[in-house]
């Protein structure tokens, strides 16, 4: 298990759950500009804090089922649900975004849809197959993207970001 967060799991987390900044700071007792100022930093650069705070972060986000089970990945516990399929969920669009740092724009024009069509799918549920929505998308080219930018998925919880990613 992590100790120390990197910056790209701190935004996907914060992504996903839909947690603002502002939430964070009572439970961790530091500014907003600080926790700011992590998220701006290289996505695989490790978050500078205290061992506490570090701690505090990781114990926050398991209490909405996000876990860091090592120093690349994010993972949502999803004991509820059984069905692995080849198809991206939610939580995988919404957490390679935020991994690769980029907007909803962004990602529309990098992948050849409508920005209107990303928002919609990142306001599903965490556990929606992105196929199964009522928006006509092909999820499997999204995936193919991400996975030429060095996110992986190993299962539909989870995100991998590759050590070796260029930014």
């Amino acid at each position: 298990m992590v100790t120390m967060l990197k910056t790209f799991q701190l935004r996907v987390a914060r992504s996903v759950t839909g947690i603002e900044i502002r939430e964070l700071v009572p439970y961790l007792g530091v500014s907003r500009t600080i926790i700011s100022r992590w998220e701006k930093q290289p996505p695989l650069s490790l978050i500078k804090t205290k061992r506490v705070s570090g701690d505090s972060l990781i114990f926050f986000f398991k209490q909405y089922n996000i876990i860091f089970p090592d120093d690349n990945t994010v993972k949502l516990i999803n004991e509820q649900f059984i069905k692995q399929s080849e198809h991206l969920t939610r939580f995988q669009l919404r957490a390679a975004r935020a991994a690769l740092g980029l907007t909803q724009s962004k990602l529309a024009n990098l992948t050849n849809n409508s920005v209107a069509t990303i928002n919609y799918l990142e306001t599903q549920d965490n556990s929606t197959f992105l196929n199964n929505t009522n928006k006509v998308v092909d999820d499997l080219k999204l995936k193919d993207y991400f996975q030429k930018e060095g996110i992986s998925f190993p299962d539909n919880f989870t995100i991998c970001i590759s050590p070796n990613l260029k930014f």
